[in-house]
């Protein structure tokens, strides 16, 4: 399995989250990196690494990505960082080709900087690993 389907299971539950969605006015969900005229808040989710758990004879795989909340404070992040927690540890998603059976939050991130302007923004979230076996 290529990461193409689990990219596109997590950011249809992600959006599916109505409190999430509620937090964000709406589906502001990117990959990678938001358009540069984008309005804060969003969610960042950035595929981070990849392995081959070569364990059994099926093919299975973990994926690991960082999904982190993107507001004008600290505090607003952290906000939409519990929600994204509470959508993705030891959810199962439904990934095309292959069956997603273990996903946990692995690390915790939370961060200030400052955008290309000068405002400071809070960044919050984590890294989550996901554990799949192709079908």
């Amino acid at each position: 399995m290529n990461n193409n389907a689990l990219d596109e299971a997590l950011y249809s539950h992600l959006a599916g989250g109505t409190a999430l969605t509620h937090l964000l006015g709406g589906t502001a969900i990117y990959y990678g990196k938001p358009p540069s005229a984008g309005a804060l808040p969003w969610v960042i989710v950035s595929f981070v690494s990849g392995m081959e758990d070569n364990q059994t004879p099926h093919r299975s795989q973990r994926w690991v990505y960082l999904v982190k909340g993107v507001a004008s404070t600290v505090h607003a992040a952290g906000e939409i960082a519990s929600e994204i927690d509470s959508l993705l540890h030891g959810v199962t998603l439904t990934v095309t080709g292959a069956t997603q059976f273990w996903a946990a939050r692995e690390t915790i991130v939370r961060y200030q900087e400052l955008d290309d302007v000068g405002h400071t923004i809070g960044n919050a979230g984590g890294t989550y690993a996901f554990r799949t076996e192709d079908t």
